[in-house]
């Protein structure tokens, strides 16, 4: 009887825990910025989760000097698999905000995963979004200006 429960709770732990390692997985997203116009400045990356925080609160963020480069490659690490989209804009002037112009249409150069870019109104999560389920994930992205 005892030999029956120990062959159980083995079989559950094997069904069970690639389901749990799969859940627990991270990955590394690696984006590379291509058609940066300026040598000034600074790009501004976020990798954004949420719909809702889209544009307002990324997850993961990080500032890149242009250094004078037409491409360059930012990673982001240890990333749990999921879904996420990509924002990007060029700080020209280096004051830590994204200039817009009386009715809010940036000036400064902006780039977003998959190259969304809309055509009426802000850019929104679900154009920008992609799934990040594999270890490694390039996510090339071309800024441009409205």
């Amino acid at each position: 009887m005892k030999l029956m429960k120990l062959i159980k709770l083995c079989f559950a732990f094997l069904l069970i825990s690639p389901m749990v390692s799969r859940g627990q997985s991270n990955g590394e997203i690696t984006v590379i910025i291509q058609k940066i116009e300026n040598e000034n400045g600074t790009l501004r990356v976020g990798l954004f989760t949420e719909n809702d925080k889209f544009l307002k609160e990324a997850s993961y963020s990080k500032d890149v000097p242009a250094n004078g480069q037409k491409k360059i490659r930012v990673s982001f690490e240890d990333i749990p698999f999921g879904t996420y989209a990509i924002s990007i804009y060029h700080d020209l002037d280096d004051n830590g905000e994204l200039d817009t112009n009386f009715i809010g249409i940036p000036k400064e150069p902006v780039g977003f995963s998959n190259d969304h870019q809309p055509k009426m109104g802000p850019p929104e999560f679900n154009g920008a979004k992609f799934a990040l389920d594999q270890k490694t994930l390039t996510v090339t992205v071309n800024m441009f200006r409205y």
